[in-house]
């Protein structure tokens, strides 16, 4: 059974926490980290940048933020 997605009900399941602060405030800062498999983001809460492993949302998630 396949579900129906929501934009704001998808965005909220791509939400990346930061790992220093717990803030959901978090946003795309380079597709690319220091591993292939990683992703840069940066945390506005705390204003530090953090790694996030790669999963398949992540380019609908940056096309998204761009987009809006």
């Amino acid at each position: 059974m396949s579900t129906d997605y929501t934009g704001s009900e998808r965005q909220k399941e791509n939400l990346v926490i930061c790992p220093y602060c717990g803030s959901s405030e978090t946003e795309i800062f380079s597709l690319f980290g220091q591993q292939l498999l990683t992703v840069q983001y940066y945390c506005n809460a705390c204003r530090t940048p953090f790694e996030h492993v790669k999963d398949d949302s992540v380019l609908d998630n940056y096309a998204a933020r761009k987009e809006g």
